[in-house]
């Protein structure tokens, strides 16, 4: 009996690093790697949600037919082509609004997203193209989304909504689609290696914000915007202006003439002295 016993510790050990030791040492790293891509798509979400806010996708109404006046507008394809250098790109490179550099998947990806996928052990990204034909350079080759604006959610914020639309004809109008909710996803490549080569897996940050439909592109934009609502705007035409100079020309009636009682003036905010400095100067921030 003690003869057929010989050897029964070395094949448990055996069979214990083949089917738990050796998988976890696998999986652990690689892990460590999906954890790092669903933190970075969980980063690109919030931080397309926080760029909506500002960089709108089409002109905003009201907006006055004047030079000088500058319009932040990018569309979705434009917003996404940001998040590779921002948040895939190696450490210590660094970021600027306009790049002049090509982007590389290969070459300017983060080493925490590369993994040895294949048998020969070397370094693979670990981010699946989404289509066989893309090309490196391109900045979603790699990674999809969707960012998309509604109106407010709740019952209350609907109701809002609906009593400011109620001004609408009065050309009174405010932008109603101010919660944004913006979805990153990228694919991961499988393993060499069985059962790993059939997981599929993906990664996908949400994110959600509402923002104030008050938000306007300068003071000449507010003027537009909230003129209408002024009462006396609705009299500041040629036949009372003119009303209002023939009355200005007796003594006590210097105060009606039409530049002096401005009829339907909107003054927007000013902005405080200590606004108006140098960033990085002192008492400015430096």
């Amino acid at each position: 009996m003690a003869k057929k016993q010989k050897g029964q510790a070395l094949v448990e050990s055996v069979v214990g690093l083949s089917f738990v030791i050796v998988p976890l040492l696998i999986i652990f790293p690689l892990l460590a790697k999906v954890s790092s891509a669903q933190h970075r798509a969980d980063q690109a979400a919030h931080y397309n949600a926080w760029e909506r806010t500002v960089w709108k996708e089409s002109r905003p109404d009201r907006m006055p037919s004047r030079s000088g006046l500058y319009v932040a507008i990018r569309s979705d394809e434009e917003q996404m082509q940001y998040l590779p250098w921002r948040f895939y790109q190696q450490d210590g490179r660094k970021i600027a609004t306009r790049q002049k550099d090509q982007w590389s998947w290969d070459n300017n990806v983060h080493p925490l997203l590369k993994y040895p996928l294949k048998r020969d052990g070397t370094n693979s990204l670990l981010l699946k193209n989404l289509q066989e034909s893309a090309k490196d350079e391109q900045e979603l080759a790699r990674i999809s989304g969707s960012q998309q604006g509604s109106g407010t959610p709740g019952t209350y914020g609907a109701s809002v909504e609906r009593a400011v639309g109620m001004l609408s004809f009065t050309g009174f109008k405010l932008p109603r689609d101010q919660f944004y909710r913006t979805q990153v996803k990228t694919d991961l490549e499988n393993l060499e290696m069985s059962p790993f080569d059939q997981l599929n897996l993906s990664v996908e940050g949400q994110s959600a914000l509402l923002a104030s439909g008050w938000n306007a592109a300068g003071p000449y934009h507010v003027k537009n915007r909230v003129r209408r609502l002024v009462l006396t705007n609705y009299m500041d035409v040629g036949v009372i202006r003119t009303a209002q100079n023939l009355i200005g020309i007796i003594p006590f009636g210097k105060e009606i003439k039409s530049n002096s009682l401005k009829l339907g003036f909107v003054e927007p905010d000013v902005l405080p002295a200590n606004r108006l400095c140098t960033y990085g100067t002192k008492n400015c921030g430096g």
